[in-house]
């Protein structure tokens, strides 16, 4: 249950006039007030930076910030609850994979355009690149603010125990081979090999931001609709074809070789060999948490991406002082850090969005405005005071004197690719890591950017439904190797999605399947 708050400010001549529900109100009332949805608790220490924040602004800016803080759990039918029935919050957090898709397309989200790019707003234009704005338009609506430290959304990889794979002989990871020899060993210690979370089982693995190793530059992309992943083929900036992962390799005949079968199979029926081999926890579709028991040393892995490395380095010497991270980067080609290698179309997977039903769209972006157009405004909410909650050392980095760096979730308000501070524990190949995944050069444009699926439209709409009651069947299944669909049990990762997908047929798949080729060859030609 939230906690109500009523934080009397008297920066400002007018006092806050909110209490009780579940708002913490951060700022006065009046027409220069903004309302803004958080998502997550409010970060001890917040209170003396928007202190601060409203001293250094009183006489230029003079926005207040009316903040309601949302624990996660409760963020997204909170939002959708609020943005559906008209709310009168100012800015909210949205993301590709929260309510985003649904609430663009149904136009709740004001567009944006004619703040960006623009010289009137010169921090919001050298935050955010034309590039990359035109690639966060929804629905002809630039209504999406992305929030990401590097345009490929994080670098996944496999953390696990650098000092115990030493120990045990294997060194550093640099192929699965080597990974599972590691969870053998771990197994046969009486370790947990793999600590995975019922909502991710064994996640990315195989794929980079659902791209797998050379798709992009084969022209073949994922498309996630209704429940169901899409390949698509594109050559010559023509869509040549659509199937969906688990179709059969009939399906994928079209597709140029090697990725004429569907290819996809593969990696699910590798988590059902590593499921076979206790590599994951018998409870796994449980799990809320997997960096607890590794931090522990109860689990030997867990999977994330570079963008945990600061956590981890803080959190793990105060359970395991003995303990040396190590990260296996299964893409070759990313860990070798060679140019073109992460897979991106420059959409934000974190953001922020105004509603439509605002009254003070012009304020909103004047706070933007100002949040983006330096370091030190910027540094002010993601870090701190400085001095009081952090430090820089010689090196550039950051040395965290509060908890406050640590707990504010800069994905949700301030992340950008032109303001981004490494703790001090980023050092060494971690720092290279984190160094290359920020080049220009290091990046591969997927061959369709720019777009998202539209399915507003009502007949759709109730497709994608009665398709996803289908395929939410083995959403989670599959992730963990699990052969259940949980009416039957499957002999085959193969068995168990190509009888699922043929049922999402009989759901009206085909439907969506034409409506996805229809609207990727509209986005292609309007490219030209």
């Amino acid at each position: 249950m939230k906690k109500a708050f009523l934080i009397a400010l008297c920066v400002l001549a007018a006092g806050a006039i909110y209490a009780g529900g579940s708002r913490e109100t951060t700022g006065s009332s009046g027409g220069t007030t903004i309302k803004v949805l958080f998502k997550g608790p409010k970060a001890d220490g917040f209170d003396a930076v928007y202190q601060e924040y409203l001293r250094r602004t009183k006489d230029t800016l003079n926005i207040a910030l009316d903040i309601t803080f949302v624990e996660h759990a409760d963020y997204r039918d909170k939002l959708n609850l609020e943005i559906t029935s008209g709310t009168d919050y100012d800015l909210v957090y949205d993301a590709s994979w929260l309510r985003l898709p649904v609430l663009a397309a149904d136009k709740y989200y004001a567009d944006l355009r004619s703040y960006f790019n623009n010289d009137a707003y010169p921090g919001l234009k050298k935050a955010f690149l034309p590039s990359v704005m035109e690639n966060n338009v929804w629905f002809d609506r630039m209504c999406y603010i992305p929030l990401y430290r590097a345009y490929g959304n994080g670098v996944p990889a496999i953390h696990y125990r650098q000092d115990w794979a030493d120990k045990w002989g294997i060194g550093q990871i640099d192929s699965y081979e080597k990974m599972e020899r590691y969870w053998e060993t771990a197994k046969a210690q009486g370790i947990l090999p793999f600590a995975a979370t019922n909502t991710r089982g064994f996640f990315q693995t195989y794929t980079v931001g659902g791209a797998f190793p050379g798709a992009p530059k084969a022209g073949i992309q994922n498309f996630a609709v209704a429940g169901v992943d899409f390949m698509v083929y594109v050559k010559d900036g023509k869509l040549v074809a659509v199937a969906p992962q688990g179709a059969g390799d009939a399906a994928f005949k079209d597709f140029p070789a090697p990725w004429n079968r569907d290819f996809a199979m593969d990696r699910f029926e590798k988590f059902v060999e590593w499921n076979k081999k206790g590599y994951i926890s018998p409870d796994s579709l449980t799990v809320t948490d997997a960096a607890a028991p590794f931090n522990v040393g109860q689990a030997a892995s867990y999977i994330g991406t570079l963008d945990d490395l600061e956590s981890i380095l803080r959190t793990l010497p105060d359970y395991s002082p003995e303990a040396v991270l190590g990260d296996f980067l299964y893409d070759e080609s990313i860990r070798n850090m060679r140019p073109g290698s992460i897979p991106s179309t420059l959409a934000g997977n974190n953001g922020m969005a105004v509603p439509e039903s605002s009254k003070k769209k012009d304020l909103v972006m004047r706070f933007m405005d100002w949040l983006f157009a330096s370091k030190e405004n910027h540094d002010l909410f993601e870090l701190g005071i400085q001095g009081k909650d952090y430090s820089i050392n010689s090196d550039g980095t950051f040395k965290a004197i509060s908890t406050y760096p640590a707990a504010w979730p800069g994905y949700g308000f301030t992340w950008n690719p032109n303001y981004v501070t490494y703790s001090e524990y980023i050092t060494g190949k971690n720092r290279e890591y984190r160094d290359y995944e920020r080049k220009d050069t290091s990046f591969v444009l997927l061959p369709i950017v720019g777009y998202s699926f539209d399915g507003s439209d009502v007949n759709i709409a109730s497709t994608i439904a009665q398709v996803k009651a289908v395929s939410d069947k083995v959403a989670l299944t599959k992730l963990h190797g699990i052969l259940s669909d949980g009416t039957r049990t499957f002999s085959s990762a193969k068995e168990m999605m190509n009888t699922n997908i043929a049922e999402c047929y009989r759901a009206g798949l085909q439907t969506i399947q034409d409506e996805l080729a229809r609207q990727i060859t509209a986005r292609l030609n309007s490219r030209k």
